[in-house]
């Protein structure tokens, strides 16, 4: 039986890819960076094209500490830009490991926030969109450094988060080479990006939070089981792209 028999019996059904079950890092400013990874642990079909959509968001990270005046309302400023993004919340709080939520006001023009903090001296953990420019990337890759990866997905996070998303969706172009869509066994789904700001996925101080604002999902037809030949076929394929 030839290998796209295999793929045609294989059984699989529509899911995600998600960033929950990536393994995820902080990124360097003005670096690229790994912000994911994925593990295929089956044979996977990615979803292509506009009946496949999938939206992004993909916050900044900044902490600040209030004052010593409970119920006080201060003003933050943000380092980078925010934008009023159409498909998630611009602005999620947490103050310390308690969710605040959308802060009480935010100032597109200034890139300030207001939080009124109930207690003293508690640590706002702020997740921003911004429209600042960067650099996004989503690459499959195979286990074997040598074996190379390719493309499934670029864009810049400056334009698309400010994009209606709803009306203009993102999706992926998977027409480069004839394996280009399928993800074999112990194959990785990676997620890059080159922006100013720092992306983290919980804060640096341990008290769990996380950026509720965030939107990663890419479309998969997700596999129930291996499929015998696919990972070396579809690491020969990527070294067939143009």
């Amino acid at each position: 039986m030839s290998l796209m028999d295999r793929l045609a019996d294989a059984r699989r059904q529509p899911g995600h890819i998600t960033p929950d079950e990536m393994d995820t890092t902080v990124n360097s400013q003005g670096q690229r960076s790994r912000i994911g990874r994925y593990r295929a642990t089956t044979a996977h079909m990615l979803r292509e094209g506009r009946d496949n959509p999938f939206k992004i968001a993909v916050p900044a990270y900044q902490q600040f500490s209030t004052n010593a005046s409970a119920d006080d309302s201060e003003t933050f400023g943000l380092t980078h830009s925010v934008t009023d993004t159409p498909v998630t919340q611009a602005v999620v709080v947490w103050l310390d490991g308690e969710y605040y939520g959308t802060p009480d006001s935010v100032d597109y023009d200034a890139n300030e926030i207001t939080v009124t903090d109930p207690g003293t001296d508690s640590t706002v953990h702020v997740y921003y969109v911004s429209d600042k420019a960067a650099s996004f990337e989503v690459r499959k890759a195979a286990s074997n450094a040598d074996s190379g990866s390719q493309r499934v997905f670029t864009g810049n996070l400056g334009l698309i988060h400010e994009a209606p998303q709803i009306e203009q969706p993102e999706y992926m172009r998977l027409n480069q080479t004839p394996l280009h869509p399928w993800v074999g066994t112990d194959m990785t789904v990676d997620v890059y990006l080159d922006a100013p700001y720092t992306v983290r996925w919980t804060d640096p101080d341990g008290d769990g939070t996380e950026p509720t604002n965030a939107l990663l999902h890419l479309p998969a037809m997700i596999g129930q089981s291996e499929v015998q030949g696919l990972t070396s076929a579809v690491s020969a394929d990527m070294g067939r792209q143009p």
